[in-house]
């Protein structure tokens, strides 16, 4: 399997189906994905094993490259960075800095264009930023991330909300409202 495979497969209109069935392909490709699966996140945001949530969040993106590769990618950091608190509540604190790190191996392994690869860890980088900062704060991540993919980083911020436990689908609103905020900062 090459890129060009995988692609056309992030691509379908469920790519987790097809991603299933050529499970073994993609993860002599990926092998970091390969430890997702299965692995429990013990967290009560969460109402799946790390790979499913990922497949989840991969559907839930608009067919495009760049969204289906973040939403690839996203969280494939996990199983590396996973502490449990005393609680036995699982935590994955700075998991976006190892999926970067897993995703440019990629990138450069598969010699992905460079803007690809560039929108594509911007992304992974800022799925889980909170935007209810400072206005500087904000200016500062639209200069790293770019105008024009704001709106991308919503769309896979609401996907990733999406797969996860529905008792905080409310948030939704809360994601919208933070990008019309940042909207409003960049008009």
């Amino acid at each position: 399997m090459n890129y060009n495979d995988l692609k056309r497969i992030l691509l379908f209109k469920k790519p987790s189906r097809v991603i299933k069935f050529r499970e073994k392909k993609i993860f002599e490709m990926i092998p970091e994905l390969a430890l997702t699966k299965g692995f429990e996140q013990n967290n009560p945001w969460h109402v799946y094993d790390a790979y499913e949530h990922i497949l989840h969040v991969v559907d839930g993106v608009p067919r495009d490259e760049t969204l289906r590769l973040a939403a690839l990618f996203h969280d494939i950091g996990k199983p590396f960075v996973y502490t449990e608190d005393e609680n036995e509540v699982g935590h994955f604190y700075e998991h976006w800095i190892v999926s970067c790190r897993i995703f440019l191996e990629f990138a450069y392994k598969y010699k992905l264009d460079t803007t690809l690869r560039n929108n594509v860890y911007n992304l992974i980088n800022f799925h889980d930023f909170n935007f209810y900062t400072n206005e500087s704060i904000v200016r500062k991540v639209i200069d790293e991330i770019g105008i024009e993919n704001v709106h991308s980083l919503y769309l896979l911020k609401k996907a990733d909300l999406l797969a996860q436990s529905s008792e905080y689908h409310y948030l939704l609103k809360d994601l919208e409202l933070q990008e019309e905020s940042i909207k409003r900062l960049i008009r």
